[in-house]
């Protein structure tokens, strides 16, 4: 890969069908996302940060 492959958090503004908006990605257009994930505190944590009901319901 050319390229190193970057994590970011980012705040969810919108989600409408399988397209979302999102605040705080710093990337060009026509940049790949390859992986969407919940926000986890215990790998970047982030004041003031919102967990998703479902990622506390998980038996991991």
């Amino acid at each position: 890969r050319p390229n190193p492959i970057a994590i970011t958090t980012v705040e969810l503004v919108e989600r409408r069908g399988n397209k979302i908006k999102v605040k705080g990605l710093d990337i060009l257009d026509g940049t790949p996302i390859i992986d969407i994930k919940p926000y986890w505190p215990i790998y970047n944590n982030v004041k003031d940060g919102k967990i998703p009901d479902w990622v506390n319901k998980l038996d991991l």
